[in-house]
C-alpha cells in the first residue's frame, strides 16, 4: 500500500468506528486463512467500505467505480488507498486481472456483488464477478452482512450520522466449488453461485432481511 494510505486510513478508521459505534471486534469474525481473501457484502450505503475494513489487520482494497478514478483529486485518493477501479455494466477484464495479482500477493479484496447500492431493505441481483474472481485466485470469500448502514450513511448524504448503530457479522470462509473437470461455467451457473452467495451466505448475516429482491420474494 502507499505512503498516502498509512497517513489517512488510521484516523478515517477511528472516525468511522466512533461513528457507527463499532468499536468491538464481531465474535463472528473467527480465524481468518491465511493469504488472498475477497470480502464480500451487501451494499447500501457509503457505511459499508469502512466497516467492512474496520475490524481486519491487513489493509482491504476494494474494487471501486471507474468514476471515481476520472477526477484527479479523487483518482489521487482512491488509487493512493490501493483501490481497484472496475467499469461497471460490463465485464471488465483489467479489473479482474488486477484483483486476482492482488489475492495472489497475499492482500485483502473488499467487494459488493450487487454492484451499486439498494435501498437497504431489498437486495439487488448479483453480478458474476466476486465468483469469477474466486475461481481464477481460488482465494475463499468470507460473507458480510452489514446492517443499519442505510440509516447511518443514506444516499445524497455528505457525511454519516453520528451515532448510529451499524452492524457487521461475518460468515465462514467459502471456497467456491471449481466446474467439473474440461469444462467451464456458463454464465446462467455463474449466475446461480452469486445467487448462492447473495442470498444464501451474505443475506442471512443482514438483521431484519425479509427476503426481498426488487420488491419480489428471493429465490
Amino acid at each position: 500500500m502507499t505512503w498516502l494510505y498509512h497517513i489517512v486510513t488510521p484516523p478515517l478508521l477511528c472516525y468511522f468506528r466512533t461513528t457507527f459505534r463499532a468499536w468491538e471486534r464481531p465474535e463472528s469474525l473467527g480465524v481468518l486463512p491465511e493469504g488472498g481473501i475477497i470480502f464480500a457484502s451487501n451494499h447500501c450505503s457509503n457505511a459499508e467500505g469502512p466497516m467492512m475494513a474496520a475490524y481486519l489487520d491487513k489493509p482491504v482494497r476494494f474494487l471501486a467505480k471507474q468514476e471515481l478514478f476520472d477526477r484527479p483529486h479523487s483518482r489521487f485518493f482512491f488509487k493512493g488507498i490501493g483501490s481497484i477501479p472496475v467499469r461497471r455494466g460490463r465485464s471488465d477484464a483489467a479489473a479482474l486481472e488486477n484483483a486476482v495479482v492482488a489475492l495472489k500477493k497475499g492482500h485483502y479484496i473488499g467487494i459488493f456483488p450487487e454492484g451499486t447500492r439498494g435501498d437497504g431493505r431489498t437486495l439487488l441481483e448479483p453480478h458474476t464477478g466476486v465468483i469469477r474472481l474466486a475461481l481464477l485466485s481460488g482465494a475463499p470469500i468470507v460473507p458480510i452482512g452489514i446492517s443499519g448502514g442505510h440509516l447511518a450513511w443514506p444516499k445524497g448524504r455528505l457525511f454519516p450520522r453520528y451515532g448510529v448503530k451499524v452492524r457487521a457479522r461475518f460468515g465462514r470462509p467459502w471456497y467456491v466449488p471449481g466446474p467439473m473437470p474440461g469444462r467451464d461455467y456458463t454464465y446462467d451457473e455463474l449466475k446461480e453461485l452469486a445467487s448462492e452467495l447473495l442470498f444464501g451466505r451474505i443475506a442471512p448475516l443482514i438483521d431484519g432481511y425479509e427476503g426481498q429482491v426488487n420488491g419480489q420474494s428471493s429465490p
